[in-house]
């Protein structure tokens, strides 16, 4: 796609995950008619200083009769390869405030197609599932979280996630990790950008955290792409293929989710629209 001149773009600010402003994962997203230069992107989204920022372009038709995008995500810092809870965030924004012609949109990204549905007010979003392998975590990263102990320790190569398995929720919950460690400590050779701390819940079928410094996010509030590996891993463990979710940051956010087949599995949450307005280039 060619690179686009524009002196300004329509930008919307969304809290994903929730049904309340000021909770859940706030993201940026970006309305554009073709990509922007890269660098500028990176910028727009440092700009933005949200864990991460999304750049919407329509493909075959213009907006309002469009219902095939190309999306890409960026974090301060990095783009990334896939980002849950900033697709929800622009699928809000085309269905309420663009006005998409079908039930479903479908998303064109580096994770391959995405599909979004919005029914009686919630998205669900259709993302490749990404099961992790059991590893020996490193002691540096569980020493930086402060972690003495765990059940167990996997990675997902594909989403570039490390998932820690604690024996309570409260731990999960009081975590305070020494992100300055975390980003000096030796990964022992294992690929990942991003450690998710979960465990078993009372109130839920299991809560987590996601601490990501790499991608210039210390805490990501609420993180969709997690549960791409967290739905299989429970799975295996609560023998049961569908799951209400709590990602227990400060902000705090909900999630169901639905593991549909081998390869996809099915992430659902509100949204709420609190900012929208021009960005001037």
């Amino acid at each position: 796609m060619h690179n686009q001149i524009v002196s300004s773009i329509p930008i919307y600010q969304v809290d994903a995950f929730t049904a309340k402003p000021f909770r859940g994962n706030p993201a940026a997203v970006c309305l554009l008619e073709t990509f922007l230069n890269e660098d500028l992107m990176k910028d727009i989204a440092a700009e933005m200083n949200l864990s991460e920022t999304a750049f919407v372009v329509p493909l075959e038709e213009e907006y309002g009769k469009a219902n095939l995008f190309a999306i890409r995500w960026f974090t301060p810092e990095v783009e990334v390869p896939l980002c849950g809870h900033a697709t929800l965030a622009s699928s809000l924004v085309l269905f309420r405030e663009v006005g998409v012609p079908t039930e479903s949109i479908t998303f064109e990204s580096k994770s391959g197609k995405l599909e979004a549905k919005f029914k009686e007010g919630e998205v669900t979003l259709d993302f490749p599932i990404n099961p992790p392998e059991e590893v020996t975590p490193p002691e540096d990263i569980l020493a930086s979280l402060n972690i003495k102990s765990y059940i167990n320790c996997s990675i997902s190569e594909q989403a570039e996630m490390l998932l820690i398995h604690v024996e309570d929720e409260e731990v999960v919950k009081t975590l305070k990790p020494n992100f300055t460690k975390m980003l000096q400590g030796n990964k022992k050779g294992l690929n990942f950008q991003g450690v998710i701390v979960t465990a078993a819940s009372k109130e839920f079928d299991f809560v987590s955290r996601y601490f990501g410094p790499w991608e210039g996010l210390n805490e990501d509030p609420v993180t969709g792409s997690a549960h791409t590996v967290l739905a299989p891993y429970w799975a295996q463990i609560l023998k049961k293929n569908s799951f209400l979710a709590y990602q227990a940051s400060k902000r705090g956010g909900k999630l169901k989710v639905k593991i549909k087949d081998k390869s996809r599995v099915e992430i659902t949450g509100e949204g709420k629209i609190v900012l929208k307005g021009r960005l001037f280039l």
